[in-house]
Order: structure tokens, then sequence, then C-alpha cells
């Protein structure tokens, strides 16, 4: 069933907004929300070959996911290869370039305090409507400048390095945490303070039928990424499935609740509640005052000191 809180990544009609640029293709979801302009999402698919140059933003947290191809990046002066099931997160003034190295390359981006989708349509805008002002080196000076962006001298010499000795990738084995309850993993993949403390994005094992609840509304968005197997969301009013390369977006004080229908993994990609800190906290009271949270009532306002209006966690 389909629904207003439901963006199926692969079909059109829950686009935004298509581009054709000739090396490639832009499909937005999601247009920036909030004064961090929080989950633009976007899926950038690339055709062999296109490269991106070198350079560095001075604003702004990208966030990216390769579902599908392959990437040679270029960040900090070194080379590395990514793949299907990695993430690059880079923070402002961070050196990165990419060469798509598979016909179809999809590049999934979520981005933070850029407005990339108004940054494409600026360009275009220029493009179509002023023949060769693009190419004038003055005004591209003053174009990139206006976006925060500063193109990079090429490197002559890359430094060719494993994936893994680089902080800004994470690998599917990679987490800053781990959590382990009944029916769920929770791995901690991009840290708040890398995010200029405004998030939080943790990847979830869902077990068949594990349950989560927030029946007390509150001020954020929710955004969930799911990535494998199927999630049974309820909205208010509405019920509906997600499954693999699907967003679930949930505005502010929408009561929700979300039920894996078999196993299922997703990411959490836009988390406000102080989530860290929280499970860094809950697994001390279980050592040290194990009796303190075994009441809902307790532990639901324990909760609420971290920003978290989770009701009910657990398989029903």
């Amino acid at each position: 069933m389909k629904s207003k809180y439901l963006i199926r990544m692969r079909e059109p009609e829950d686009w935004i907004r298509h581009y054709d640029e000739g090396t490639q293709d832009v499909n937005d979801f999601i247009l920036p929300i909030g004064p961090f302009e929080k989950n633009e999402m976007s899926d950038t698919i690339y055709h062999l070959g296109t490269e991106v140059p070198y350079h560095e933003h001075r604003k702004g947290f990208e966030t990216f996911f390769v579902p599908r191809g392959s990437v040679e990046c270029k960040v900090r002066g070194k080379r590395f290869v990514m793949g299907p099931g990695d993430i690059l997160h880079l923070p402002p003034y961070v050196g990165h370039g990419f060469k798509h190295l598979e016909e179809g390359t999809i590049w999934r981006e979520l981005f933070q305090e850029i407005n990339m989708a108004q940054g494409i349509m600026n360009k275009n805008t220029v493009k179509n409507s002023y023949d060769g002002l693009y190419d004038d080196p003055a005004f591209i000076t003053m174009y990139r400048a206006a976006n925060r962006s500063i193109p990079r001298e090429p490197i002559a010499a890359w430094e060719d390095v494993d994936k893994h000795d680089m902080p800004e990738c994470r690998t599917e084995d990679f987490a800053y945490s781990t959590y382990r309850f009944d029916g769920i993993t929770l791995r901690l993949k991009v840290g708040r303070w890398e995010c200029n403390g405004v998030k939080e994005v943790w990847h979830a094992q869902l077990e068949d039928s594990f349950t989560l609840e927030y029946d007390a509304p509150h001020p954020e968005w929710e955004l969930y990424y799911i990535t494998r197997g199927r999630v049974r969301f309820e909205v208010l009013d509405e019920t509906f499935e997600a499954c693999e390369d699907c967003l679930v977006h949930i505005p502010p004080y929408h009561k929700h609740r979300m039920q894996a229908l078999g196993d299922a993994e997703l990411y959490d990609m836009g988390c406000a509640p102080l989530m860290l800190s929280m499970l860094e906290d809950i697994a001390s009271v279980q050592v040290s005052d194990p009796a303190r949270l075994a009441d809902p009532v307790a532990a639901r306002e324990f909760m609420r000191r971290y920003g978290c209006y989770l009701t009910f966690a657990g398989k029903k």
C-alpha cells in the first residue's frame, strides 16, 4: 500500500524531481528540512568513468551509500575503492573527489546543511539560460564561493590505501559502538560529533516480529532507510509496508510503530535523540542498579532525558 510517508527510491512516481545531466541522472527524494537542512536525500546514477573533481566544502555534511556498483574515492590525498555496503561520511574542509567504476553505479546521498538540490537547480538555470556563462572563469569563481565549494589542485601522486584504513569510510563491519538487546542489534555508523551536534546515524538489525513504538508525540522528523527485508509501519491512521530501497519519512508529532516482518535491516538516518549517550548510560545502570529501569514509567522518564520518545521495544 502506498503512503505519503513512504518513498520507493526505484519508483519514478515517488521522486520529487529528476535531472538528466548527461554523465549522470539525479533523482531527488527529500528536500532539506529545518534550520540545519536535515534529511536531504537523492540518488545520483553515474555512467561508467564519470569523475567528480577534487574539492572541499566550507559548510555541510555529506553521507554517501553505494547500493550498486563501485567508486574510486579520493579523500585527503588518499585513494581507495568503495562498493556495496560501504558508507562514506565527509564533514566540511575534507578534500574529496570520485571516479565511478561501473555503469549505473548508485551514489545514494544524505546531506545536511548543504541544500544540494538547490545547487543543482542553480547550475542548470545558468547552463540552460546563459550561453557560455558556466565556462567563464570569473563567474565560476563567484559561483563556487556562493556555494562554499573550494576547488582543489589535482594531486599528481595519490597514495593508494585500503578503505578500512580511512576513517571517513565505514565498511559493513564498522561501528563506533555496538549494543545488542533481545531482538535488535544497533551499530553507530556516524557520530553526533561528526554532524555539528545535530544527529547520529545508526544501523539496526531487527529480528522477526521485533517492534518499536513511539506513542508519545515529539518534535523531531524521523527518517528510516530499509536495506533488507520488510518492515510494517503504522503512522497515525496509515498502515503500510516498506522493503529494500525504501525511505520512510515521518513528520513531527506523528505517533508511529514499526514491526519487522521477518529479519530486516534499516538505518535510522536522522537520529535526533542522544542515542549513544542514552545507551552508554543504560549499560551502566544495568550493572549498577538493574532494578532501576524495570518499571516502564521510570524507564520512559529516563529516556526522555536524552530526547528519546520510545514507548515500547520488543516482540508483540
